[in-house]
């Protein structure tokens, strides 16, 4: 499941509003309504907080893909030889 949905489905599973995953997670009523909406990417930061506060893995809430630094990980990871 994409992380926008996957993370709605795990707040309201738990029964949290936005406001209120947003208030254990340290963030922002508004970054949780942008992360589910899909127009924001989250930084892994921020996957670990909401997985936290979630009770998840982080990789259970998001692959390495989906976070905002992905393209520049990657690029560094095929940088070194990672990928080779």
């Amino acid at each position: 499941m994409p992380f926008p949905q996957n993370l709605r489905h795990l707040r309201l599973g738990r029964f949290l509003s936005q406001a209120e995953l947003a208030r254990q997670a340290g963030l922002h009523t508004l970054t949780i309504s942008r992360l589910e909406s899909g127009h924001v990417k989250p930084s892994t930061r921020t996957v670990r907080a909401l997985a936290s506060s979630l009770e998840v893995a982080p990789g259970e809430l998001a692959t390495p893909e989906e976070v905002a630094e992905a393209p520049r990980l990657m690029a560094a990871r095929s940088n070194d030889g990672i990928n080779d």
